[in-house]
């Protein structure tokens, strides 16, 4: 066996600028790449694998070892906008997404390549639900393919740091945005030693200054960008096509100019193994790849030759160097962590149209491996490169072209078990009558019988999200059924195959759970007309963890129509979630993994929202806001809510929920924090009523009123720097902020409008 070409990585020269060696992962190569390519901006919203790019960016802006702004938005969406707003006012920006992120981004990408901005966005790779699962996969990419970005793809850590390199040179070339395509968790997580250039200032000369284009600031020379077009609109798809062919004569290019820069070569496309013709192989991508290699040499240390084919660029796709590396095999495996379900795969399409055209008689097997992040090791690449060489000797019955490895089919006879009997309406009704509604009159242990509804979990010790939920849920009676959004009061109860549901639960995405729900009682409203049902349920949405930022256009949407279900959020400040990144409703100068505490910065950069306030707006019927520690005043609050819903209204409300995990307090100092939380004011307990308001609790009234800091004192790590001695003007903000939403609600509880 004659090699073709050495690993990606490897060493070809003495490199021209000094490299030093580091030993991290791919999410914290990419954010040091960034770092290195100095640039203006990055638009960010968390979503695992990719979360840690720019928490690490953020510690190191923090820290002062950086200036570039990064903009935290309130959904995927909002952050490739944050982007596409910096690059069109002529920053060099660059964005990080997964899976999801990707699909929810998906209406901004065709824009930006459309109107030529050169935004460079990661994409660490992860299926796409449902059901849900944050593994490796490449749904996310191929859902990409045609949107009109330059696409490259790094197979290792090393690869994601030099991507990172050079694709904004690339796509400040030919004006497209450009993705950087690793490996989600292989990747993202994976610790390796690499280089990286010594001094910044070599990656920087290296990318070079952006070129001149028009941008929105120019005030001498002012554009119109994203025109209404009809007719011309195919001529600006000719000008994206000559884009793609210029970066195509481009790329070969700037990959020998950083070859000898750094000592590392890239190609198009990679190839390994043996180069004789008559011979079988396969084609991979990114981790995968790396791991057929071994399969490779052990083959051929048997006397087997094979030949692995690695694409290093998808977009533009490189034809003649697929030719080049497919030459002379009789048979193809097209290995793909992605399905095009009903229709052949992408990458295996593309090859097989290709070598049509050309007259080639390769025979191409599509094999789908490795969706969710399922195991892919150098064994099953031998399993799929024996099968190439194997090929004509395999019985017909078995010569699928299309086909799953590692999937298996189950047992067909097996039946589950039923683990819980259904809860039966005459379990949950109580009585409370109209004129016995205040919180002294409910007897809490009337209700202690009460059948839960969400059963063992695997939630964090302490974490408030169900001692709230399962405090509310006391309060509502008869037939119920929840919807989560993503969070972690989802992802704690639903592992496959178990459930911690006693009661019908569906989940959606992190920022769909109340238009679900909006689905849901139009239907049973509908039906219940009908006659097709008669069984009454009260149908409760939950959201938390960040879940009200990236969906609160969709949560005024319902309260606006007044849809007939319960919202609920729990408030724990953060996308615990992904990691405790900042939460539109987390507190100013709380430290988040994406709003670090160092010289240049102080946490979370801005004050919190005020959920309930800005619903107060959509004149929904009910709202309130209610704490675990208040057990009765909660429990009636669940109980109006659900009159509310009966009556054919929409209600919300908001619980203050700790976090020990990531707010670093004890896992038994939760119902001590959210007694202060109350008592400081910064979490009152009130409600709105057809827009008038009650206080149901004020602590001044009985001297019990608490400065913000001794709260922040109680919660843990992530809140001790905010204290007078060592940050004293911002809790003297904070605090003064607290006071004047206080003075501001006690005087609408005083009105009889309000």
């Amino acid at each position: 066996m004659s090699p073709v070409s050495k690993r990606a990585d490897s060493d070809v020269g003495a490199p021209k600028a000094p490299q030093k060696i580091e030993v991290t992962n791919g999410n914290h190569a990419a954010a040091k790449a960034i770092v290195h390519a100095a640039y203006d901006g990055e638009g960010y919203y968390p979503i695992t694998p990719s979360s840690d790019v720019g928490q690490e960016v953020d510690r190191m802006y923090a820290e002062g070892e950086t200036d570039v702004q990064l903009v935290r938005g309130t959904s995927e969406l909002a952050a490739i906008s944050i982007a596409g707003g910096m690059s069109i006012a002529g920053g060099r920006v660059v964005d990080v997404t997964s899976a999801n992120g990707v699909l929810l981004k998906a209406e901004e990408l065709p824009v930006l390549s459309g109107l030529g901005l050169p935004v460079v966005m990661n994409v660490a790779t992860r299926d796409v639900s449902a059901p849900l699962n944050i593994k490796n996969g490449h749904s996310d990419l191929a859902a990409a393919l045609g949107m009109g970005w330059l696409i490259l793809l790094a197979p290792s850590v090393q690869a994601t740091y030099d991507m990172n390199i050079i694709a904004p040179r690339l796509a400040e070339a030919v004006n497209l945005p450009c993705l950087v395509v690793y490996d989600g968790f292989h990747t993202s997580h994976g610790t390796r030693k690499i280089e990286i250039f010594e001094d910044r200032e070599d990656a920087q000369d290296f990318i070079g200054e952006p070129p001149e284009r028009p941008t929105f600031l120019d005030v001498d020379d002012p554009r119109t960008f994203g025109p209404y077009m009809n007719d011309d609109l195919i001529n600006t798809k000719v000008v994206l096509e000559q884009k793609m062919e210029e970066a195509a004569e481009l790329i070969p290019q700037l990959f020998e100019e950083y070859g000898e820069l750094t000592g590392r070569n890239y190609n198009e496309v990679m190839t390994y193994g043996s180069d004789e013709a008559g011979v079988s192989g396969m084609v991979a991508l990114n981790t995968a790849a790396e791991t057929t290699k071994v399969a490779v040499d052990d083959l051929a240390d048997e006397g087997v030759d094979t030949r692995l084919i690695e694409p290093l660029v998808l977009r533009p796709f490189p034809e003649k160097e697929i030719l080049n590396a497919v030459d002379g095999l009789d048979t193809l495996v097209c290995a793909e962590r992605v399905s095009q379900y009903g229709a052949g795969n992408y990458l295996a399409n593309e090859i097989g149209a290709l070598l049509q055209r050309e007259g080639k008689d390769t025979t191409i097997l599509e094999r789908t491996y490795g969706i969710g992040g399922l195991r892919f090791d150098a064994g099953d690449a031998r399993e799929l490169l024996e099968l190439a060489d194997n090929y004509p000797d395999v019985p017909d019955e078995d010569k699928k072209r299309k086909d799953y490895h590692d999937a298996w089919p189950g047992d067909p006879d097996f039946e589950p078990e039923e683990k819980m009997e259904p809860i039966p309406e005459d379990a949950t009704i109580f009585t409370l009558d109209d004129e016995e509604r205040n919180v002294e009159r409910v007897n809490t242990r009337e209700l202690a019988n009460m059948p839960e509804r969400i059963g063992p979990h695997s939630g964090c010790p302490g974490c408030g999200i169900f001692a709230n939920l399962q405090v509310f849920l006391r309060g509502i009676e008869g037939h119920t059924a929840v919807l989560f959004n993503t969070g972690c009061g989802m992802v704690v109860t639903t592992g496959f195959p178990e459930t911690s549901f006693k009661i019908t639960y569906f989940h959606n995405l992190f920022h769909n759970g109340s238009s679900t729900a909006s689905g849901i009682v139009e239907m049973y409203q509908r039906f219940k007309r009908q006659g097709k049902i008669t069984d009454d349920m009260t149908v409760i949405a939950v959201s938390g963890d960040g879940g009200t930022d990236i969906g609160m256009d969709q949560v005024i949407g319902s309260a606006l129509r007044d849809d007939p279900f319960i919202m609920l959020e729990y408030d724990n400040k953060g996308y615990m979630n992904t990691g405790n990144q900042v939460c539109y409703s987390g507190i100013e100068g709380q430290y988040n993994t994406n709003a670090n505490v160092g010289p240049n910065q102080v946490g979370k950069p801005y004050a919190h929202k005020d959920i309930t306030e800005i619903m107060r707006g959509t004149h929904a019927p009910y709202l309130f806001q209610a704490a675990e520690t208040e057990e009765r005043d909660m429990i009636i609050k669940a109980r109006k809510a659900q009159d509310a819903v009966r009556n054919g209204n929409f209600a919300f409300g908001k619980l203050f929920s700790v976090c020990p995990l990531n707010w670093g307090m004890a896992p038994d100092k939760g119902n001590e924090a959210v007694d202060k939380a109350v008592n400081s004011c910064m979490f009152p307990l009130y409600e709105v009523e057809n827009g008038i308001t009650t206080l149901n609790k004020n602590p001044e009234e009985k001297g019990d009123k608490i400065p913000v800091e001794e709260m922040l004192q109680t919660m843990g790590k992530a809140f001790a720097h905010l204290n007078l001695e060592d940050n004293p003007e911002l809790v003297e903000k904070i605090q003064a902020d607290v006071d004047r939403r206080w003075e501001r609600l006690k005087a609408m509880d005083a009105s009889d409008v309000l």
